[in-house]
């Protein structure tokens, strides 16, 4: 007690000490192994671990003895669709804020903001209902606060519990969680993203629907393309594809220049025929073939998958363009083909540049169909004239159409180069837009020096770094 309280006899015994330095190195170990005794023990107690879950963090809500449970990891589909439901429905007053959930603000406004608006579930233990049902969940944090890349992160777990007389109830509301969450809604269109290093499909955001009439495509193109996908998707065609031992999956390609309305058409063709959109990013540093294949495996029902860029990954030669990419060129072939899995595929893949795809990538029976975007057509500026002034005559949209070509003298436009000039002019009359198509030509010379300038730039850059390597190898 002297010791700790710093008297008299905690000096004579660091003498002691100083005097006997055998008696120093016997203290010191013994310290020593106390510490190692001790981080065994935690070590151990990890690992030897058997619940996923504090069963003290469960006193007063429900009795361990009678119930089951299930675990759900995060970084999964159903985690996060689970975390979602019971905020929705459970008696829960833990939030955290989620600024990526998607709010309709209008629906917002008339039903006035809920607790679960913009929020998602918290950490605790929650009971919630899901049918006849009475389950709880347990959300919880997992180990010590990690870095990651620029924040720190806290990792949890979310566990749901039923009871044990209903033990097969937690698998079956993880399953009709996933099916619910792959339906379509009236108006809405679901975009999800792969995760290559998790392996699932990540719902990112829920956008309003697209009216087809919206994408301003020649009609034949037009026609061509929705008669061929309304043919695929008959209520026969999946039997016929059996039948004849065919992959039952379709495949298009979207080439033309930039700005030519590809992504655009690619919303208004899942809105129209009720599916939603799942972006690969075949680009992904960890994007590998087996990634790929699961990918197409596990896509959500009724999807369109789509593959933007395809030309970035591969040459024409089948040569790598990212060296990094652990993705193959017959890895992307096998995805293509449907190895593994094809119930009722649709891939759209797009470019830029269809001359550098090889071959083998875009033939028969991977890209069935090809649609060529074009720089805007007479037909294409007039429709969209018309679309953003619908009172409009034919002859004042004809009039825009020859105004347009005598200030572009030969050169050719963007069907996005068009919507900017209309955005611009949102509020002008069709005749004052009519008059102002010489901003359609100033806008293009404007970028045209952009992008000159950014030539120069990396070009002088290049030159600049060729130099300096010169220069140090001598």
């Amino acid at each position: 007690e002297n010791a700790l309280d710093g008297g008299p006899c905690s000096v004579r015994e660091m003498d002691d000490l100083d005097q006997f330095p055998e008696g120093r190195t016997l203290m010191q170990t013994q310290n020593s192994d106390s510490r190692a005794s001790n981080r065994v023990q935690r070590i151990t107690s990890h690992v030897t671990q058997t619940l996923p879950f504090s069963a003290e963090a469960l006193d007063g809500h429900l009795d361990l003895k009678d119930s089951v449970y299930l675990e759900l990891k995060p970084n999964t589909r159903v985690f996060a669709l689970a975390c979602a439901y019971i905020t929705d429905h459970g008696q829960v007053a833990s939030f955290r804020y989620c600024p990526e959930k998607y709010v309709d603000e209008e629906d917002a406004a008339h039903s006035g903001p809920s607790a679960s608006t913009y929020t998602t579930l918290g950490l605790g233990v929650f009971p919630f209902p899901w049918k006849k049902h009475s389950l709880h969940g347990l959300h919880q944090a997992v180990g010590q606060p990690v870095g990651t890349q620029s924040q720190v992160d806290l990792f949890t777990s979310l566990v749901l519990f039923a009871p044990r007389s209903d033990a097969a109830v937690l698998g079956q509301f993880c399953h009709e969680l996933v099916v619910e969450s792959e339906k379509s809604q009236a108006g809405f269109v679901s975009v999800f993203e792969w995760q290559p290093l998790n392996q699932f499909w990540q719902a990112r955001v829920i956008c309003p629907a697209r009216p087809l009439h919206t994408v301003v495509l020649e009609q034949d193109t037009k026609d061509k393309l929705l008669e061929d996908m309304q043919e695929f998707m008959g209520p026969d065609a999946r039997q016929w594809y059996k039948e004849h031992g065919i992959q039952h999956k379709r495949g298009y390609l979207f080439y033309g220049a930039p700005g030519t309305g590809k992504t655009s058409l690619v919303q208004a063709l899942a809105s129209h025929f009720e599916h939603n959109i799942c972006h690969v990013h075949l680009t992904h540093p960890n994007l590998t073939d087996d990634s790929l294949r699961a990918a197409v495996n596990q896509a959500p029902k009724k999807s369109i998958l789509v593959f933007e860029d395809i030309d970035a990954i591969f040459g024409r030669d089948r040569e790598k363009l990212i060296q990094d990419s652990p993705l193959t060129f017959s890895g992307l072939l096998n995805a293509l083909d449907g190895v593994g899995k094809a119930d009722g595929q649709i891939f759209i893949l797009t470019t830029n540049h269809r001359e550098r795809l090889n071959p083998a990538l875009i033939r028969n029976g991977r890209a069935d169909v090809h649609i060529e975007f074009t720089h805007a057509s007479d037909e294409q500026i007039s429709g969209m004239f018309a679309k953003f002034y619908p009172f409009s005559t034919a002859a004042l949209r004809q009039s825009f159409v020859g105004g347009l070509h005598s200030a572009l003298k030969g050169r050719m436009v963007t069907p996005a180069a068009l919507q900017h000039f209309f955005i611009l002019h949102r509020r002008s009359s069709a005749a004052k837009a009519i008059e102002s198509v010489q901003e359609v030509v100033d806008e293009l010379e404007l970028r045209a020096d952009e992008q000159r300038i950014l030539e120069e730039d990396m070009a002088r850059k290049q030159a600049e770094r060729a130099s300096k390597a010169k220069a140090k190898s001598r």
